[in-house]
């Protein structure tokens, strides 16, 4: 028992974000952050590092530095291509349940790094009108985790919350037959923060931003 405890405790870290260090070296677990504007709550891997934020503060801690959720994926450099979105978009609404009465599903999407950024959906997989089931892809670097919820707007569900315990970051597409709309946010082992879906992606293709206040692609044209 007290070698596990010994364990956990040196995968738990804490840091003061000074100007001078505003973030540590990053280190495998968790790393507990004040910064001038808030806590933050830090989740390393060997494959992708979040920041995100616990609890803003109204007013900032003078001296100390502003922070700002991040995400940085080992293997991709930058934001994922948007212009993956349509052909997702457009498969997520094919996507329907026969019987008696054709309905639309919900369906379950994955991007990752497979010798470049593809998006994948897994073979096996069973959608209803208000859940999935499914099989993880087996090849490839996991980057991001996105479902869609046909005619209903995009959120993040109790059932979300409670799958979404480790380190990721996921989206959900909703509305996708009228208004298509995207919601992101960052999960580190049990926090989960929305973040502005353009943090995520350079770009969103027929989507506009239900938290983030973002635009489609063509909405300036």
């Amino acid at each position: 028992m007290i070698d596990l405890a010994a364990t956990f405790s040196s995968l738990t870290h804490h840091h003061i974000a000074t100007p001078a260090a505003p973030l540590p070296e990053p280190r495998p677990g968790i790393t507990w952050i004040v910064g001038a504007n808030g806590v933050f709550k830090r989740g390393v891997s060997d494959q992708l590092e979040l920041l995100a934020a616990v609890e803003l503060f109204q007013r900032p801690i003078p001296g100390l530095a502003k922070l700002l959720p991040h995400v940085r994926w080992r293997c991709w450099p930058g934001r994922l291509d948007g212009r993956l979105l349509a052909p997702l978009l457009s498969d997520a609404r094919q996507a329907m349940a026969g019987g008696t009465i054709v309905r639309p599903v919900e369906k379950q999407f994955f991007f990752v790094e497979r010798d470049g950024l593809r998006v994948v959906a897994p073979h096996v997989q069973t959608g209803t009108p208000a859940s999935l089931r499914y099989t993880m892809p087996v090849r490839g670097t996991l980057l991001l985790d996105l479902h869609s919820h046909h005619s209903m707007r995009a959120y993040f569900s109790a059932t979300d919350d409670r799958d979404d315990n480790g380190l990721s970051v996921s989206a959900v597409i909703g509305n996708i037959y009228t208004r298509p709309e995207i919601v992101t946010r960052l999960n580190v082992y049990g926090q989960h923060w929305p973040v502005p879906a353009l943090m995520i992606f350079d770009q969103l293709g027929p989507f506009i931003d239900r938290y983030g206040g973002g635009s489609r692609a063509d909405a300036d044209d």
